[in-house]
Formats: C-alpha cells, structure tokens, sequence
C-alpha cells in the first residue's frame, strides 16, 4: 500500500510540474486536463482494471486523431460489438472519452496520457500495483475478444429472458408499480394529436405492456403489438382476462431479420427497442421504415432512455452495464440531439419532448416526433 501511495504522489507532482511548465509559456498556452484524472482512475474500484485492459486491446491507440462509432472501433479491435460498446459509454462516462453524433473520440487527458506516441504518456505505470479484480470483471477481455461463453439466461439453456413466461410478467408488475405506464399515458394524453389515433403499432411491444395502457386512454383505438413469435404467444396466454384484449392483437415478427409491420398506423410507439441503433444511420434505416408504415400526420413516440454525463452514479451506471454487455446486451441510453437528428432526416418534424426522473444518471426521454414528409 505504501509503495501504492507512493506511486500516486509521483504522478500528482509530474502532472502539476507538467501544467505549472504549460502556465510559463504564457496565457494563451494549451493547457491539458489534469492528470489529476488519471490518479483518480487507477486508485478507484473496477476502474483501474478497465482502464488497463481499454489499454491492452488498444482503444486509445485505435482512437488517436479519430471519431468512431463504437461499430467502427469494434471492427478496428476485431472485438465483440456489444462489449466495446459498453466499455466505450464508461470510459466516456469518466470524461476519458467525448461522445458526439454517434462517435467517439479521445479528450485531451486520454490523448495526453494514454497514447503511445504521446511525449508525455504514463503507460509505463499501468501495470503497477494493480489490485486483482474478480467476480464478472475480471473477465472483461475474455468478453471483449469473444473468448468468454455466453451463460445461460435463468437456466433456460441460453433463451432470452425476454421469452421467459415468469420473467415477462415480473416485468409487467414492475412497469407497473413504478409508474412507466403512467408517465407514457400521461405524456400521450397531452398530445393534442393523441384522441384522434385509431390505429397503434407497438413496436417489439413485447406482451403489450404499454399497450394496454394506452387502449385505456382511447377507447376508440385497436393496438397491434410486435414482436418475436414466442412472446406473442406468452402474450395471448397471460392477457386474455385483460378488458381491451378484445381490441389488441399480436403479431409475431422478428425485427432483426427486418420483418414487415403492417401499414396506416397513426400512432407509431417504439420503447426501449432501439439501443441496438445507436449510431445515427442505424436510427435513419429505422425510423424510415416506420415512416413507410405510417400515414402522413401520424405520430411516432420513442420512449427511451438518454444519458446525463456527469450525472450522480452515471460512472457506476455504465459500469454495470458493461457486465450486461457480456451477455449480448448492447448500451441502453439513446442521445436525444441523434435521436432528433435522425427522425429530421427520417421525414419526421413537430416534436414535443419530455424528460421523466431527470435527477437520474440515466432519465428516460420521452419524444413525439409527427410525419410530415414521406420518404
């Protein structure tokens, strides 16, 4: 620990002389950010590992002098495209990496520190005096590089939790107690477009969660609920005793494969479907596809989750997503500046926004966005 302590003094005192050096060469010098950073990320946690290993397979080399998407650095690194991108959200979460139109790229203090080819890197002291991660962590390049086999989901032999009968309807209780349904509904009845809706598609809706909701709140609408056979099948079984059953129906389609979804709907309402498509061409292709199947002046509703950098807990956030990343999972949050973005150029306009538990690190924005164009 003292040899530990130690090694931390050193890096405070050749990062100060280094900025008190840059303050001598007059006031419009280039001044790095601290490496006050950078003592911070090998003395805390999970940090200093994940760090050490964005080193090894190359993430900061990879991304010298460059904005990529995570897709873009995956490639790049031959890694798994889920993994990287969740190690990407934390190193950007600990302002190692910016984030911006769907890419990444180094601030100053990575460029600085943690480069190669930088005079001034301290990849010499990586190494040292780490302390020895275990549990999931501690298989965070195995994941990366696709050595670490998938587990198994609840025991279900490598299904999805999300065709799980006894999962789906725990989820179903808990959408519910913590008032998600409410805050859509809410947010949809005070649309002024909301009571004219006849015709709703609930996008990967999975057993109707939302729909229901929003059948109760327009009695004139019939919803049509999307998503992958098996669900559907879950669905029929578990909402049949439900009072608008007689005004939904399901339909089974698996939206990777790209599956039709019908057509003439004026209410388009897609949650928590699109983290997968998080760069703004992936989003395009979608919402262009929705467009397709909607008519002119209907309404498209994202309800998804977006990110607060700096946030309370937005560190420990991506953290522990990165450790649902090894299963496949991609990063859940979705910028709102991409998600507009890409519905403008999707023949989309006329938005009305909501942020819902906006003191959180990871608050879901809620976005109504009309057609105005077809595509």
């Amino acid at each position: 620990m003292k040899k530990f302590i130690q090694l931390l003094f050193l890096f405070a005192m050749i990062g100060n002389t280094y900025l008190l050096a840059q303050e001598n060469k007059g006031p419009n010098a280039l001044v790095p950010a601290s490496y006050g950073l950078i003592s911070d990320l090998i003395a805390d946690g999970y940090l200093p590992h994940i760090l050490n290993t964005a080193v090894e397979v190359g993430v900061f080399e990879t991304l010298s002098g460059k904005s990529l998407s995570p897709e873009q650095v995956s490639e790049n690194l031959k890694t798994k495209e889920a993994v990287t991108g969740a190690l990407l959200a934390v190193l950007n979460a600990v302002k190692l990496l910016d984030f911006n139109d769907g890419k990444y790229c180094l601030t100053p203090a990575a460029a600085t520190y943690l480069v190669k080819s930088s005079p001034d890197n301290r990849l010499d002291r990586m190494n040292e005096n780490m302390v020895t991660v275990t549990g999931p962590m501690a298989n965070l390049k195995q994941a990366l590089t696709g050595e670490l086999k998938k587990p198994e989901v609840n025991g279900t032999g490598g299904t999805s939790s999300w065709q799980n009968k006894e999962h789906l309807m725990a989820m179903k209780k808990r959408i519910n107690e913590d008032g998600q349904v409410q805050a859509v509904t809410s947010f949809l009845e005070s649309l002024p477009d909301f009571k004219k809706c006849r015709k709703l598609i609930d996008y990967a809706g999975s057993i109707g969660y939302y729909a229901m909701g929003i059948l109760d709140k327009n009695p004139d609408m019939k919803a049509f609920v999307y998503d992958l056979p098996e669900v559907c099948d879950i669905a029929l079984e578990v909402q049949k005793d439900e009072k608008n059953f007689d005004r939904v129906s399901f339909h089974g389609f698996d939206m990777r494969k790209n599956d039709p979804v019908g057509d003439g709907y004026d209410l388009f309402f897609v949650s928590n479907a699109l983290y997968g498509q998080r760069t703004k061409e992936k989003l395009i292709a979608f919402f262009k596809k929705a467009n397709k199947s909607m008519v002119t002046g209907g309404v498209l509703v994202s309800n998804h989750w977006t990110n607060r950098p700096g946030g309370d807990g937005s560190v420990s956030l991506t953290i522990t997503e990165l450790m649902h990343s090894f299963r496949g999972r991609p990063v859940h949050y979705i910028e709102e500046n991409i998600l507009k973005e890409a519905l403008t150029e999707a023949g989309f306009g006329n938005f009305t926004t909501k942020i819902v538990d906006e003191d959180k690190a990871k608050p879901v924005l809620l976005v109504a966005a009309r057609k105005i164009r077809e595509i």
